[in-house]
């Protein structure tokens, strides 16, 4: 089996409308957590509201062919361009595949997710919204435990039931959802901006998840760091401490 890329939509809307920003979601198996981060994407106001178009990136770390069948299906179903990126193999790939979504890019504004993170209506807005030439947007996640996950289904996310507050206090109170650490919620901007001043004192730090970036910082710092041959053992710190070192300036993003 060898790498593999290829394309749709390109043509729907060329010189009429071009990609501003471009979604990268890093996915390894796990096709059912896929389906439901993709319904996340179908439904940003990004596209429904404001009619702008953004690029999606799949860049699939080896894959059984579940995960391609999927996103092409998906790609079929909407009209913002879509890219499938594959290498086949049994070790941990994840950074190479992030540097070639990088190259292929159509846009210079950048938004990082993982395939297990269901991106809320307002998601590619935000970080468009926040994100300078001169910073790199920090984000966090909501965790559920397993009895709510097993309650996730693609029409749930459609209907934006999880982005509801009762929906989410809900879960606080039956002790279903993680806010501990490295873990957040999206709220309105005015109130995000406000809750930040007292709940994000500490200095922002990246998380793979979900973070957003110029490609030129990728490009002046020489992409994330293939040496890294498993997950967890610091490739995101390591990222941002070549971006410092660079003088990019890190803030964490109102959502």
């Amino acid at each position: 089996m060898h790498m593999k890329k290829w394309s749709k939509n390109f043509n729907l809307n060329a010189g009429i409308v071009e990609p501003t920003v471009c979604a990268v979601i890093a996915a390894y198996n796990r096709p059912e957590a896929l389906a439901l981060c993709l319904e996340g994407f179908r439904r940003q106001s990004f596209l429904v509201e404001r009619h702008q178009e953004f690029h999606l990136i799949l860049a699939d770390d080896g894959s059984g062919p579940e995960v391609e069948e999927l996103f092409s299906r998906f790609a079929d179903t909407v009209s913002f361009p879509a890219t499938y990126l594959f290498q086949p193999g049994k070790d941990w790939g994840k950074l190479r595949m992030l540097n070639w979504s990088v190259i292929e890019a159509r846009a210079e504004r950048m938004i990082f997710v993982d395939a297990d993170c269901v991106p809320h209506r307002e998601f590619v807005a935000a970080h468009f919204e926040e994100l300078t030439p001169e910073t790199v947007c920090c984000g966090r996640r909501v965790e559920l435990n397993e009895t709510a996950t097993s309650t996730v289904n693609a029409e749930k996310v459609r209907n934006g039931i999880f982005e509801s507050p009762g929906w989410l206090a809900g879960t606080i109170l039956q002790k279903q959802t993680d806010f501990g650490g490295p873990h957040g919620f999206y709220l309105p901007r005015w109130m995000a901006r406000f809750a930040t001043c007292f709940t994000k004192n500490a200095q922002p730090a990246l998380l793979g998840s979900n973070f957003s970036i110029y490609r030129k910082w990728l490009m002046e710092v020489n992409g994330f760091d293939e040496s890294f041959e498993s997950r967890g053992l610091g490739e995101d710190t390591d990222l941002q401490r070549r971006l410092i070192l660079a003088e990019a300036r890190f803030v964490w993003i109102t959502n």
